[in-house]
């Protein structure tokens, strides 16, 4: 698994966000990961701040000693990764967007929790905004997150963005030796009975259908060996992300991986409702695969135009 050569760390609350790194010594030991980046941004409206503004930081501010203190501690005797500890003045979002961009980061890791200040009810808008927009793979982890995957869901449909999500799982899989579970989550409608048929034939057609897309998708991934199973569940109510978040629990999942929306255009920075949904509720990590670059030139001017330049 060489995915995550440079993984970013997002880093609001040393206190609280330490655990994030107990998530990073896992994949590091995945990956031939060769830096590790702690990031804290502080809010404000520069890219970067002065040695003056570092030296006026009162006790409480988070400084690039804080990170190298929180690294030496979590990390200590893990690896030979470079480990970079960084403090930007900007705002969260745009900062971390800014920060992965310039230093071809390859996984963005945040906590569900890091909310730049948001209001209660809101924490979750700093990582969904997150995923949206960056160009690269982001692994949020809820508060409490256990640091295993001994099974991993994949949500998945006949699709490019769900192979990648796939592959990514099985690359995890191969690693740790862990289960792969592909579940297809087929929409059931009502138009059965137009043609003459009961709702219990319409639900098995599509079944087979569903099944023969698990099918075509696999044939497309390199599994590697990996233990692979599928499984199928009806929707019948239009609801797929509720339905996910019921096989999380059913399952006893450990990760879910899901394909972000990768398109060209302006769509190429939508989220799907289904990543959306699982990144405010899902109680165990999402991990949002993207191919690495989509998005650049829309994100490129995202920053110009925060910035301000012309």
């Amino acid at each position: 698994m060489k995915r995550y050569q440079k993984i970013l760390v997002c880093i609001e609350k040393p206190e609280r966000d330490c655990r994030l790194l107990d998530y990073v010594g896992a994949i590091c030991r995945l990956a031939e990961t060769k830096e590790i980046h702690l990031l804290h941004v502080a809010s404000g409206k520069q890219s970067k701040p002065d040695e003056a503004a570092l030296d006026k930081m009162e006790p409480y501010d988070v400084t690039p000693d804080t990170l190298r203190i929180l690294a030496e501690e979590h990390l200590k005797g893990h690896g030979n990764e470079e480990v970079i500890c960084q403090v930007i003045t900007d705002t969260p979002l745009i900062g971390i967007l800014r920060y992965g961009l310039e230093n071809d980061i390859d996984l963005i890791i945040i906590g569900r929790h890091a909310s730049g200040g948001q209001r209660r009810g809101q924490e979750t808008v700093l990582s969904r905004r997150l995923t949206r927009k960056a160009t690269c793979s982001v692994l949020v982890l809820p508060r409490d997150a256990r640091t295993k995957a001994d099974k991993i869901l994949v949500p998945v449909r006949d699709s490019p963005c769900s192979a990648n999500a796939v592959d990514s799982a099985c690359a995890i899989s191969r690693a740790i030796d862990s289960v792969v579970c592909c579940l297809n989550v087929f929409h059931v409608g009502s138009g059965y009975s137009k043609v003459g048929s009961t709702l219990e034939e319409h639900m098995a057609l599509l079944q087979k259908h569903a099944k023969h897309e698990c099918e075509r998708l696999l044939i497309g991934v390199e599994t590697g060996g990996a233990n692979v199973v599928t499984k199928c569940v009806p929707d019948l109510y239009s609801q797929p992300a509720s339905i996910i978040l019921n096989e999380i629990e059913n399952e006893s999942a450990d990760l879910v991986v899901i394909g972000a929306r990768g398109r060209t255009g302006a769509a190429g920075v939508l989220l799907g409702k289904v990543t959306a949904k699982l990144i405010r509720q899902s109680p165990i990590p999402v991990l949002a695969v993207k191919k690495k670059g989509e998005c650049i030139g829309i994100l490129r001017a995202l920053l110009i135009m925060a910035s301000g330049e012309e």
